[in-house]
């Protein structure tokens, strides 16, 4: 490798990795948000679904069991969560190596900037589609990441696609247990 597609190489990488830092620190308030509330509404189904618990064994399986699959979309986006505190600090770890953003990256970052969105539903849909621009700047320049060992977990198609899976699966969890949580409360 010649010296001077190393300092490309490495100018490449600051840029993605400041692209990548810029998408992380828009997303990194609404995923905490949304794994705390997906957690909570988790248990709040299971509470009223399983509370008192009985005392057969066939019983506290199948409550123990359910308990898992409603906690699952929020322990995954907790995850995601770290991971993006992780991706977010990354340029810090970086500094010595970084250049000027490249054009590719401002150009991420500018299709990322946050629409004035004055509706509840407008506001899911921005974090929808800012976890899908995060998950194309990463498949963009997986092999650039991978080559440097940053951050594997979110360089792999299969995480950022169970993320988004149990963002969905969270958006139907909440209301589902408020309309849950409403009926017990009125019955």
């Amino acid at each position: 490798m010649s010296p001077s597609s190393a300092s490309d190489d490495r100018s490449r990488l600051a840029s993605v990795v400041r692209s990548i830092a810029t998408l992380a620190q828009r997303l990194i308030k609404a995923v905490a948000v949304l794994a705390v509330t997906s957690g909570g509404a988790g248990v709040l189904l299971w509470g009223l679904l399983w509370w008192p618990l009985g005392d057969g064994l066939l019983l506290l399986f199948g409550a123990a069991t359910s308990l898992v699959v409603l906690l699952a979309p929020g322990v995954i986006l907790g995850m995601f969560y770290q991971g993006l505190r992780e991706l977010r600090a990354l340029p810090d770890r970086m500094a010595e190596r970084t250049d000027r953003t490249l054009s590719e990256s401002a150009e991420a970052a500018r299709s990322v900037r946050a629409e004035a969105a004055d509706t509840w539903s407008g506001r899911l849909w921005g974090i929808l589609k800012r976890v899908w621009t995060l998950r194309a700047v990463l498949l963009e320049n997986r092999a650039l990441l991978v080559r440097y060992g940053a951050l594997l977990r979110f360089v792999t198609p299969g995480f950022v696609l169970l993320v988004v899976g149990a963002t969905a699966v969270s958006f139907l969890l909440i209301p589902v247990s408020l309309g849950a949580g409403l009926v017990v409360l009125l019955w």
